[in-house]
């Protein structure tokens, strides 16, 4: 299989691009694959100095043999081994992909060979996702990662007179507010954000950074609190609609990098109005049952339903509508109720602190985990479940996914909760939707084929 982009960081490569015969071989052979005598008589050379260049090109890693069948007397086929070739211009100092524009290569690989518009899928992320009309107001916070998603939204904000204001902090900013701000610096950074929530219509967290890095002292975590809370009431009394994304765009350029923002971005390029008909239509099966059991490999877990919530990747006037949306959209959200899940659950995967862990085992009583085990990064586990605090342990939500254009192969892990039928177990706060857990750290377990029986007593 050809690869999206080969980084062209060697001398030997560069010198054998700078002949010119072999580099207009090289973009006949991008386009599909050809034979010497092919390529000989497309660009009216001889064979024998045709056949020199293609092995050079071979020895540089440029091209690859497609089809070698001597014994039948046949040519052989040769093909670029990448679809796009970037050069490195930090030969001589360091061979690195931040010197080069990953971005741009990435936008154009998705826009040009996979046909997706980012600008317009933007665009309908502001009209029929988050409902803004010309003049309202917008306040952004996102890190570095998420900026290629920031940039097209600025974009089209601008075009639908949309008043945008984005706060920026990266990994290292969050780290500085967290160890080195003093107290007055770290609580007149929150005022300064609230202050600018007061004045908005919509809040689109896209800072999926702030999930890896923890907040340990004391008297910071005490205020954060008080800030947040705060949050809480400006968003309610002024009815403002709040959105986030928990994962990570990256500019590396490796196909499984691009394949994973593939998948992100066709999973946002999705007809809302059907999304949240299909997700209201989910929450409406499960509603109405007091109690629901979970059953799977190894997995039996009984629990009460105290309420329950359409994520529909959009903002309706639906009773069941979540007060929060998290992108990619797609989610039933069901809140426990307190003490009444038993039981044990085998999961695929687990995703805590920025890593994966493999099929963790967990003993569930009242709620809460009471032994655990895992295949790899039991430690994760172990520190995720202490950095939650006092309700580190207890389970915050049970959410089955609904959006059918998340793939469950090469794609960002904390997107995959919202594949159509993943179920997801969360660990972290379930305020915001009427629970009483506040867990300080938010992870989740995945179990990809769940079943989920309704058959128990019903209100």
């Amino acid at each position: 299989m050809i690869k999206n982009v080969k980084i062209v960081s060697e001398h030997a490569q560069v010198m054998e691009l700078a002949n010119e015969l072999k580099f207009e071989m090289l973009k006949e052979l991008i386009r599909s694959a050809a034979t010497c005598q092919q390529l000989a008589t497309a660009f009216g050379e001889s064979k024998q100095k045709v056949h020199y260049h293609l092995n050079k090109l071979l020895e540089a890693g440029l091209i690859k043999l497609v089809e070698d069948i001597h014994a039948n007397g046949k040519e052989v086929y040769y093909r670029a081994t990448a679809k796009n070739f970037v050069l490195d211009f930090a030969l001589g100092e360091h061979l690195s992909e931040g010197t080069i524009n990953g971005r741009g290569v990435i936008q154009s690989i998705l826009e040009s060979e996979y046909r997706l518009p980012l600008s317009a899928i933007a665009a309908r992320l502001l009209k029929d996702s988050l409902k803004l009309k010309a003049r309202q107001k917008l306040l952004i916070v996102t890190g570095k990662y998420n900026l290629p998603l920031v940039e097209k939204i600025l974009l089209e904000a601008g075009r639908m007179g949309i008043h945008t204001t984005v706060i920026y902090q990266n990994t290292e900013l969050l780290k500085a507010k967290f160890e080195e701000y003093s107290l007055p610096a770290f609580n007149a950074d929150y005022e300064h954000f609230n202050r600018l929530l007061k004045s908005s219509d919509v809040y689109l967290n896209l800072n999926g950074e702030a999930r890896n890095v923890q907040l340990l002292d004391k008297d910071k975590i005490k205020l954060r609190i008080g800030h947040f809370a705060k949050s809480g009431q400006i968003i309610q009394q002024k009815k403002i609609r709040v959105a986030m994304m928990p994962g990570l765009l990256r500019d590396t350029l490796s196909d499984k990098s691009i394949e994973s923002e593939l998948q992100f971005w066709k999973a946002l390029d999705i007809d809302y109005e059907q999304l949240s008909k299909d997700t209201i239509e989910v929450c409406a099966k499960y509603q109405d049952n007091e109690y629901l059991e979970l059953t799977g490999q190894n997995t039996r877990l009984r629990y009460g339903v105290q309420s329950i919530f359409a994520e529909t990747g959009s903002f309706t006037n639906h009773p069941c509508q979540s007060p929060v949306i998290n992108y990619p959209g797609g989610e039933v959200l069901m809140v426990p109720v307190p003490f009444s899940m038993n039981g044990e659950i085998k999961g695929d995967v687990a995703y805590a602190l920025g890593e994966q862990i493999l099929e963790p085992h967990l003993l569930i009583e009242n709620n809460e985990i009471k032994r655990f085990s895992a295949k790899s990064n039991e430690k994760l586990l172990a520190k995720a479940i202490i950095a939650g605090g006092l309700d580190g342990r207890k389970i915050a939500l049970i959410c089955l996914g609904t959006n059918p254009n998340v793939s469950l192969g090469n794609i960002d892990l904390s997107f995959k909760q919202k594949s159509r039928g993943l179920l997801s177990v969360y660990w972290g706060n379930n305020r915001s939707l009427g629970g009483d857990v506040t867990g300080n750290v938010e992870w989740f377990l995945q179990i990809e084929k769940p079943e989920l029986i309704t058959n128990q007593s019903t209100r």
